[in-house]
């Protein structure tokens, strides 16, 4: 006979029984758990919010001026985006959007490229550093300063949001 050979299959009413009797035997842990668990979430997504925007606050900025004889061979592009990398690792564990590097390119005086690289403080030593040959780094602030702004004689400057 069949059933000698073959265990008998288990009660599956049975079963899901003692199951949701322990779910409602113990439903006040279990929203509780939850309850703390969302909780938890909450508050380090909120902290973690916090830190990229104080981070943000205070990012490394540094201006890098070609020499008009700058003309860069590919180690060299190679060595500066290992420079960048080293850079994003340098910052350590910070949110995404707060451990991105920035790399900006903009047109100086007599028509030089001009390239800006900016990420977190905590990477400020890496970033520092001349990435190729014939180039100066210089702090954003300083590379400001030695640039004039332009200034037309005869025209008062416009206030924010003023679009006339």
């Amino acid at each position: 006979m069949v059933s000698d050979v073959v265990p008998q299959a288990p009660d599956i009413g049975r079963g899901l029984g003692v199951v949701f009797a322990f779910i409602f035997g113990h439903a006040a842990w279990l929203v509780g758990a939850g309850v703390v668990a969302v909780a938890a979430w909450a508050a380090s997504a909120v902290w973690w919010r916090r830190r990229a925007v104080r981070e943000l606050g205070g990012r490394a900025r540094f201006q890098l001026v070609p020499a008009v004889t700058f003309d860069p061979q590919l180690p060299d592009v190679g060595q500066a985006a290992a420079r960048l990398a080293e850079a994003r690792a340098a910052a350590g564990a910070l949110p995404a959007r707060a451990a991105a590097l920035r790399i900006r390119v903009s047109a100086g005086e007599e028509s030089r490229l001009r390239y800006a690289w900016e990420g977190p403080e905590r990477a400020a030593s890496v970033l520092r550093l001349p990435g190729y040959r014939q180039v100066e780094v210089l702090a954003a602030d300083a590379a400001r300063d030695r640039v004039a702004p332009v200034r037309f004689e005869g025209a008062a400057p416009l206030e924010r949001g003023d679009a006339s």
